[in-house]
């Protein structure tokens, strides 16, 4: 995700404090926060967990990832409040929690499913493209302990990978624009120097 691209299209903090009902600057330099609530929209619009740079961005990817694996309700909203308590990239998280969207659930499931019943041991289900969606889901409450593990070690696997990943395309595009602003410095000094003679 180019950089410009992610500043261009999120909303700011102040933003989200609006839509969000956030309190005032003046209730929240001096009150204390009597609800949940008002402490989820103080972390999540807090502007450092809005700061685009290399490892909150990074974090934000691994993050949403992991969150994205678990076979849970209101994801996004999960996903925001651990990047804030992580104190990582909020947007990005959110984001990437649609890694996890209805066409690529299915999928998910059953590689959660083969993963956990790989490392518990148990039986997997075979030839998972003959059955319909009802019958894989009953199947699946029935199996959820291969699920729930096999969720976590995938979930772990790709928000590692997330975060070096990311975090090397960063630093790549980073030197190759760093790279581009000298050799267009150098050419503009040489471009002066000729001028000069």
């Amino acid at each position: 995700m180019p950089r410009r691209w992610l500043k261009a299209n999120m909303p700011t903090h102040h933003q989200m404090r609006r839509q969000l009902g956030a309190p005032g600057e003046a209730c929240e330099q001096g009150e204390r926060y009597g609800t949940i609530r008002q402490w989820m929209i103080r972390k999540i619009t807090d502007p450092a967990f809005w700061h685009m740079n290399r490892h909150s961005v990074a974090g934000g990817v691994a993050t949403g990832l992991f969150v994205a694996w678990l076979p849970i309700p209101m994801q996004m909203l999960v996903a925001a409040i651990l990047a804030a308590c992580l104190r990582v990239h909020v947007p990005v998280s959110v984001m990437m929690v649609w890694f996890s969207n209805p066409i690529t659930f299915p999928p998910l499931l059953y590689a959660a499913w083969y993963m956990g019943s790989t490392i518990l041991g148990k039986p997997i289900l075979e030839t998972p493209l003959d059955l319909s969606i009802t019958v894989l889901l009953e199947e699946a409450l029935h199996s959820w302990p291969e699920i729930l593990v096999g969720s976590l070690f995938c979930a772990a696997v790709t928000a590692v990978l997330g975060y070096f990943i990311t975090y090397i395309v960063w630093r790549a595009v980073a030197i190759q624009r760093w790279r581009k602003r000298r050799t267009k410095h150098r050419m503009t000094k040489a471009a002066q120097s000729s001028k000069g003679l």
